[in-house]
């Protein structure tokens, strides 16, 4: 295998990792302050419906169509809040029920607004330029990491900035606090239940800018079930990575890594069946889930 082929495999791994990364570091925010969400897949599933949405109704702007899937992502994540944090009810059923509601409220949706069916591609849609960082476009390797979309590199600044505001800053330190223990919060006076409204609605900007980066960039059109599965990777991908955000980043990069080695098996037209390739992902992702359950048990019991 050739370099030129090695740096397009990893372009394509970075340009898959992308929503994954975004929805993981939304679930990870919420794992700090205790809410167990695994509404990332509904929340991203509306977030690309509606950017879609707003970027037929700009006449072709997807800066508008991400914007606005970031506020339905943050629309549908706050009313995942109100279930949880002020009705109180279970967070795995409430997320449940979110992601069935989010499939069926799209694909209703897709009739009621577009008289369509199943897929829908706007009349105008102006694509954002890839951003190319001068110097490494021609570099093997690296020249990966160019020519990737904006959402992408705000989605490694977001690493960066959520690795310095849990551990360097007073506000993050409330959400390890409120992680670690509730009571002795309140003591410190701090409100649990604000901290947690923070983290879901900011889980929620995230899913809503996944589900954008995939309707608007990636495919330019919305089509029914088109994450695919991807929030529920996003839920392993911070797990494995103990909810740190760079431990998150470097899970989401290897189901992403798993998912492009599985594309371009399938693109050399190897004999070994599309079904097979295409679980090929989901495999990782429980041999990583699994992987991490047993070290977690070894720390709890010291061994």
């Amino acid at each position: 295998m050739n370099l030129a082929v090695v740096t397009d495999l990893l372009a394509s791994m970075i340009r898959i990792t992308t929503p994954i990364l975004l929805m993981a570091l939304g679930g990870m925010v919420c794992e700090r302050v205790n809410v167990f969400n695994i509404a990332l897949e509904g929340m991203a599933l509306i977030g690309a419906f509606f950017s879609i949405a707003f970027v037929q109704f700009s006449g072709g702007s997807v800066v508008v169509g991400l914007l606005g899937g970031m506020l339905s992502g943050f629309l549908y994540a706050a009313l995942f809040g109100l279930f949880i944090l002020k009705f109180k009810a279970n967070h795995i059923i409430t997320s449940i029920a979110m992601n069935t509601l989010a499939s069926g409220l799209t694909q209703f949706l897709l009739r009621a607004m577009f008289d369509v069916q199943g897929t829908y591609k706007p009349d105008t849609i102006n694509k954002l330029q890839d951003i190319k960082i001068p110097g490494l476009n021609k570099v093997p390797i690296l020249g990966a990491i160019s020519g990737q979309s904006i959402v992408t590199y705000i989605a490694i600044l977001m690493v960066i900035l959520l690795a310095i505001f849990l551990k360097r800053t007073k506000r993050g330190l409330r959400f390890w606090s409120v992680g670690e223990s509730e009571d002795a919060a309140r003591t410190a006076g701090i409100n649990p239940v604000v901290e947690k409204w923070k983290a879901t609605l900011f889980s929620g900007i995230m899913c809503g800018l996944a589900g954008g980066y995939l309707s608007c960039i990636i495919v330019s059109s919305f089509t029914k079930e088109m994450i695919a599965g991807r929030g529920f990777t996003a839920f392993t991908a911070y797990t494995f990575g103990g909810a740190m955000p760079v431990g998150s980043a470097l899970a989401s990069m290897l189901f992403g890594f798993a998912e492009a080695v599985g594309i371009r098996i399938e693109l050399l037209g190897s004999s070994i069946p599309t079904a097979v390739i295409n679980m090929f992902p989901y495999f990782v992702a429980i041999i990583a889930l699994g992987f991490s359950s047993y070290s977690r048990k070894r720390k709890i019991t010291g061994i």
